[in-house]
Parts: C-alpha cells; structure tokens; sequence
C-alpha cells in the first residue's frame, strides 16, 4: 500500500485530530491556513504544554508529528498527549494512535499510549488495538481524499465552533 502516513499530502497528527472533530477545519489547516494564533484555546494550550509535566521529556519531534511526552515507566515506553480537556476525547485517542502507529511502523518503537488531562487531574490509557488502527488508516485515507479538494467542505455548526481558532473562517457573517 506504501506509506499511509505521507500519500498524496503529508498528514501531521494535528490534522488527524482536527479531522475527527470537524473536517472543514482540517481541510483548513491542511492547507496552510493558519488559525488565529491569539486565540484564548491556543493560549492556554500553549501555556499548559509549558507548566504541565516540568520534569518530563516534552515534545519528540518526528516527521509529521510531535508527541508532547515520552516517559518510560517499569520498562514500557509511554507517548503521551495532553490536552485541556477531555471534550474531544475521541480525537485526541486517534491522533494519539496515529502517533503510536507511526512510531510502530516507521521506527520500530512500540509504545503504550497516554491522553492526560492535567487540569482534570486524569489520566486515560490508550491501546493501539487492531480496530483502532483500522480507524486511523480509515482516517488518514479520508484526510487523503479530503485535502485533494479544491475548496473546503461547507461549514457545519458543531459543538466546537464557539471555542475554534477558525471561527471567523466559517461564521464571519454572523454577529
């Protein structure tokens, strides 16, 4: 089949959860669109990533991706990701498994997965089973298809939209 992860565009794992919370803003990101940078979530996204976990190894670069946490515990390799909260929890599940999926395949690391949600105090494991690889290979091949497009979907109101960085791409008109 080739590389999954690099087909007709290069799939980062940002877009994988951008993908799976709303595809217009993947289709967004993917096409260098940047969000607003200023944004209260990107701020506090950023300002969490520099105060949670201190004494941790923080964001292993890799092509495509950058895994907030690498830790190892009791000989198992733990990539980890941390998010503000778990109302994307399903996203953040496949792009973490995107990461362990990458790393299995490309480097020969296999690594046990962690979402942590420090604000919440909790901790969510993650095990990169059959079916969810079946659902990031779904994913990235959508993402594939999506990104091929010359215009983004039509914007759809989701839950998110109030909290996006691209809302003004999609709701500019409203007041």
């Amino acid at each position: 089949m080739g590389n999954p992860f690099r087909g007709p565009v290069h799939i980062r794992g940002t877009l994988v959860w951008y993908y799976a919370i709303c595809p217009r803003e993947a289709w967004l990101m993917g096409h260098a669109i940047e969000p607003w940078h200023d944004h209260e979530r990107m701020s506090m996204g950023r300002l969490l990533h520099a105060t949670a976990y201190p004494r941790a190894k923080h964001e292993i670069s890799l092509p495509g991706m950058k895994v907030d946490l690498i830790e190892g515990k009791r000989g198992t390799l733990i990539a980890a990701e941390v998010k503000l909260s778990r109302g994307a929890a399903h996203a953040h599940r496949l792009q973490l498994a995107y990461y362990l999926m990458r790393l299995e395949e490309e480097e020969g690391v296999k690594a046990t997965g962690e979402l942590r949600y420090p604000r919440e105090r909790r901790v969510e494991r993650v095990n990169f089973t059959p079916e969810l690889r079946r659902e990031v290979e779904q994913v990235i091949n959508n993402l594939n298809e999506l990104l091929m497009e010359p215009k983004p979907p039509p914007a759809k109101r989701i839950k998110y939209c109030s909290g996006c960085a691209y809302y003004n791409f999609c709701w500019v008109d409203e007041a």
